[in-house]
Formats: C-alpha cells, structure tokens, sequence
C-alpha cells in the first residue's frame, strides 16, 4: 500500500509519498517515504538560499505506521524549509 499526502508550508508545497516495505511473512508491516518540496510559483526565489526543488527520504528508517513516517518527514521538510528562509 502507498499514498500520497500534500501540504503547503511557507510558500512551499511539499508532497510526501508514503510506501509499505516488503516484509517477511510473520514480520510487522513497515513504511518509508520520500518527501519533495517545490517552491510556488508566486513565491520570490530571492527570500530563499536554495529555491531549488528539495528532496528529502526517510533513508534507512522505516516506521510501524505510515502516519508516523509521513508526521516525521513532514516535520523534517517544515524544518529545512525554515533554514532555507533568508
């Protein structure tokens, strides 16, 4: 199973992209992700160090649900969106 959450976040808009790991019969399920976040449009690429697209993965980390992967990389693509800020 894989889904796809968006949000916007100060002019960005960050989609996420949550998917079950294949597990061994007997195994708990498992989830990862891989996050982008654009810039908008109308946002000004000057107020901003990178205005590049922006991807971020949960790498090696996987998560019992795919809520908890999707609220930890949310929360992770908030925070480097914060850094990004001139």
């Amino acid at each position: 199973m894989s889904y796809t959450v968006q949000e916007n976040y100060r002019g960005w808009e960050i989609t996420i992209r949550c998917s079950h790991i294949s597990s061994k019969v007997g195994h708990p399920s498992r989830y990862t992700a891989v996050a982008e976040a654009e810039l908008e449009p109308a946002e000004d690429p000057s107020a901003w160090v990178d205005p590049r697209m922006q991807v971020l993965t949960t790498g090696g980390r996987s998560f019992p649900s795919g809520d908890e992967c999707i609220g930890l990389l949310l929360s992770e693509a908030k925070q480097l969106i914060d850094a990004l800020r001139r």
